[in-house]
């Protein structure tokens, strides 16, 4: 473990602090930060009808990306749960879709930028407050992750459990709010 002004933070293998709640807190800021961007860019850019519709293509396939990924993720996780599925083999299956859930998530933050979305709307506000909450969900995920991957074959404890099913309830309202809601605001 290494010290750092008081604070222990497990380490990887060059003693380099690879799950502290700083780098975390500094991912979020970045994170809300390039949300914010987008969000200032969408307001700022007026589309080409076929940037639009080039727009909305990948929003689509990013959503499958993204969402697709989350919704398999957590049919291993029900897996475990149910006892089909060993919680070594469950966790290796999620951390291999880290990445297409996290370029979905990209994919559709960017091209949310050219689909001139309403802003004054109180629908399109909430749908970008969940698709922050989800951001921020996912980052602390990644950390549950590495705390359930370090128990190995040990039980998990009550908090553990209760972190995972928030994380994943927390995932779940902000993935499909979002979705609905995007889905409400096309048919306007």
């Amino acid at each position: 473990m290494l010290q750092t002004s008081g604070a222990r933070f497990p380490t990887g293998t060059a003693g380099i602090p690879h799950d502290s709640w700083r780098i975390a807190s500094a991912y979020a800021v970045l994170a809300t930060g390039a949300l914010t961007a987008a969000v200032w860019i969408a307001a700022h850019v007026t589309a080409s009808p076929a940037v639009h519709t080039g727009g909305v293509f990948v929003h689509l396939t990013a959503l499958v990306l993204g969402f697709g990924g989350v919704l398999t993720a957590d049919s291993y996780v029900l897996r475990w749960a149910a006892g089909r599925l060993d919680l070594a083999a469950a966790l290796s299956a999620v951390s291999r879709l880290h990445v297409p859930i996290w370029l979905g998530l990209a994919g559709l933050v960017t091209s949310g930028c050219v689909l001139e979305p309403n802003l004054a709307s109180t629908m399109t506000r909430t749908k970008l407050a969940l698709v922050l909450v989800l951001t921020l969900n996912g980052i602390q995920a990644y950390s549950l992750n590495r705390h359930l991957k370090a128990r190995g074959d040990l039980p998990l404890t009550p908090r553990l459990l209760t972190w995972g099913a928030a994380t994943g309830v927390v995932s779940q309202v902000c993935w499909w709010g979002a979705t609905a809601i995007g889905f409400l605001n096309a048919q306007r």
